[in-house]
C-alpha cells in the first residue's frame, strides 16, 4: 500500500480480530478492549487538567494506550467497569491512578498481556513504540514535594518515573506486513502486532490465538517488560504502566494528523487477563541493551571540529554582535539518565527514548521581543551519528516544549555563508536562530507567546519567563539506536539580548524640583 495513501478503515479483516478473541475467551482468557489515543499535552495544561506538560517534544506527537481497569478493579472517575464487575464484592481493588485521562497509567497482573494490531504510522523520520514504569509509590521518608504526585488514601500516594523499559521498536526494528522479521522494506503504514508481557507463558498463549486467526508470525513483535525491575499487581501501592507511541517529522502532515486523530481506525488494544490467575511464572529477563558505542566518534569524523566551531562562533559574533546587545554563551547538561537507571535511582525521566539522547542548557530568559538565540553545531546526520536531530523551546513553569527547530532537515548547509566559499567541511554544520519575530533576509524559529495564544496558555513562553532548551539527537545510522553520549560532539548556542535604553540627562533638559525629589522633562 502507498504509505501516502491513508483511509479510514481498519485494514485487518474484523473477523481475525474477532476470531482472535473467541480463541482466547475460549481458553479461559477475558479480554478487554481498550484504544490508543493522541493526548495533547499543551491543551490539557491550558485547560487546567495536567500542571505540566511532562517535557512534551515539541512536533513530535505522543499517543498513550488507554487501558481499562482490570477484572474486579474498580473504574478510575471517567471509565467503565470491566467485565463482569461487582460494585460490592468486597475484594475489589482500588481504581487506577488519575492522571492525564482515564486508563494512562494502569497496573498490570504479572500475567496480564497488553496487545496492539494494527497500521504503523504513515511515513516519517521516526516512530517508535515501547512499555513504561509510569508512577510508583511513594518511599517512606523521602521528599517528594517537587515530583509529579498523584494517588490518595484509597489508591496509595504515587510519584512518577516514566522510566523505559528496554529498547524502542521502532520504523527500522519493526516486524510489520511490509519489513516481516524486521527484513528491509518500507515500515510505514504497515500491518503489526504488539505484545507487552511480563511472562513468557503469556506471550506463547497470545501467539498462538494470533496463529489460529490466521494472523502473520511475521509481523509480531515482543515489548516485554523486565519483571525482575518492577513490582507488579493490582494491590494498593503495586506499580503503575504506560505504553506509549511516538512519532517525528511526517513527511505529509496532513496524513500524519490524520493517522493521530483516527487511532481508532487503524489500530486495536486489548486487555488479555486469565480467568484463573497463573501459579507459576516464567518471567522475561532483564533484556540485554542495545551497545550505543560504534568505536568510531564525530571527533574523529571532524578531527578539526574545535578550531571550525571557534570559527563559526567568531563569523555569528560579527554578524549578529553589536553594541546594542549584551551575548552569553548557554551551558549544556545531560538531560536525563536512561530508563533502568531512573528507576533504581527514583527519578523521573519523562517517557525516556533510548533511541535518542537529551542535553539541556541553563535556564535563561528572552526579556524583549528583540532577544534571539543563534544554535549552531554539527550536523548529526552528515556525520552519520543520527537520522535526525533538534533543539526544543521549553517554558520552565510548565515544562512546555513550544518551539522546535529540525536542525538536520530544515537547516542542511545553513553554515555555507559562514565559511570560506567551497570550505569542504561546511556541510557538517549548521547554524539557525529562535526568535520572537521572522527578520526580511532569513528563515527563523518562531518563539509563541502565552498571553494571549489563541490554543492555550502552554503553546506559547512570555517575555521574562524562565526557558531553556533541549537537544535531542535520535539514532546513530550504524547502531541503530541512540547515538553515545559522548561520541557526539554537542551542540551550542548563544543568547542576544538587547540591552535596556539608558536615557540620559541633557544640557537642555527642564529640572522641576518639588523638596527632595526631581522629576527630569
Amino acid at each position: 500500500m502507498d504509505p501516502n495513501s491513508m483511509t479510514n478503515e481498519f485494514t485487518y479483516d474484523n473477523r481475525n480480530v474477532n476470531k482472535f478473541v473467541s480463541i482466547l475467551e475460549e481458553r479461559g482468557f477475558i479480554v478487554q478492549e481498550g484504544e490508543l489515543k493522541y493526548l495533547d499535552v499543551l491543551k490539557l495544561v491550558s485547560e487546567g487538567i495536567l500542571d505540566n506538560a511532562m517535557g512534551n517534544h515539541a512536533g513530535a506527537p505522543y499517543s498513550p494506550v488507554l487501558l481499562p481497569p482490570a477484572p474486579n478493579q474498580h473504574p478510575a472517575p471517567g471509565q467503565k467497569p470491566p467485565i463482569g464487575y461487582n460494585p460490592d464484592d468486597p475484594g475489589n481493588y482500588a481504581p487506577n491512578l488519575t492522571y492525564a485521562a482515564p486508563g494512562f497509567t494502569y497496573k498490570l497482573r504479572p500475567d496480564e498481556a497488553v496487545v496492539l494490531i494494527g497500521l504503523t504510522p504513515p511515513q516519517a523520520v521516526y516512530f517508535g513504540f515501547r512499555s513504561y514504569l509510569a508512577f510508583v509509590e511513594n518511599k517512606p521518608g523521602k521528599d517528594y514535594s517537587g515530583a509529579i504526585t498523584a494517588g490518595d488514601a484509597s489508591t496509595g500516594f504515587y510519584h512518577g518515573v516514566f522510566g523505559s523499559l528496554g529498547d524502542q521498536i521502532n520504523n527500522f526494528n519493526i516486524w510489520t506486513e511490509n519489513t516481516p522479521r524486521g527484513s528491509a522494506g518500507n515500515p510505514f503504514n504497515s500491518s503489526t502486532i504488539l505484545i507487552s508481557t511480563a511472562d513468557q507463558n503469556v506471550n506463547k498463549q497470545i501467539r498462538d490465538a494470533l496463529l489460529g486467526a490466521d494472523f502473520d508470525p511475521g509481523t509480531m513483535n515482543n515489548d516485554n517488560i523486565p519483571l525482575g525491575l518492577v513490582n507488579m499487581g493490582l494491590e494498593k501501592g503495586k506499580d503503575t504502566f504506560s505504553f506509549l507511541m511516538r512519532a517525528a517529522i511526517w513527511s505529509e502532515k496532513i496524513i500524519g494528523d490524520q493517522y493521530l486523530n483516527n487511532l481508532d481506525h487503524y489500530v486495536k488494544v486489548y486487555r488479555i487477563t486469565p480467568k484463573t490467575p497463573y501459579t507459576s511464572l516464567s518471567p522475561w529477563p532483564i533484556p540485554e541493551l542495545k551497545i550505543k558505542e560504534t568505536g568510531t566518534t564525530e571527533f574523529q569524523i571532524l578531527p578539526s571540529a574545535r578550531f571550525e566551531l571557534d570559527y563559526l562562533r567568531y563569523q555569528i559574533l560579527a554578524k549578529y554582535g553589536s553594541e546594542e546587545f549584551e551575548h552569553v554563551y548557554l551551558n549544556f547538561t545531560l538531560t536525563i539518565v536512561e530508563g533502568f537507571e531512573a528507576i533504581l535511582n527514583d527519578v523521573n525521566v519523562w517517557a525516556d527514548n533510548r533511541d535518542a539522547i537529551y542535553i539541556s542548557s541553563d535556564h535563561f530568559t528572552l526579556k524583549s521581543d528583540d532577544d534571539f538565540i543563534i544554535l549552531y553545531g554539527v550536523n548529526h546526520e552528515q556525520t552519520g551519528k543520527a537520522v535526525f536531530s533538534n533543539a526544543s523551546f521549553y517554558g520552565a513553569e510548565y515544562f512546555n516544549g513550544v518551539a522546535v527547530a529540525n536542525t538536520t532537515v530544515e537547516f542542511k548547509d545553513s553554515a555555507a555563508e559562514y565559511f570560506p566559499e567551497g570550505y569542504i567541511n561546511q556541510k557538517f554544520y549548521y547554524v539557525c536562530k529562535m526568535s520572537r519575530k521572522i527578520s526580511q533576509e532569513e528563515i527563523e524559529i518562531i518563539v509563541p507567546y502565552s498571553t494571549g495564544n489563541p490554543n492555550g496558555k502552554a503553546f506559547g513562553v512570555d517575555n521574562n519567563q524562565e526557558s531553556y532548551l533541549i537537544f535531542r539527537i535520535y539514532v546513530d545510522q550504524e547502531t541503530l539506536v541512540g547515538p553515545a553520549l559522548f561520541d557526539v560532539i554537542w551542540d551550542h548556542a548563544i543568547l542576544f539580548t538587547k540591552k535596556a535604553n539608558r536615557v540620559k540627562a541633557a544640557s537642555n533638559d527642564i529640572i522641576i524640583k518639588v523638596g527632595s525629589t526631581e522629576t527630569r522633562l
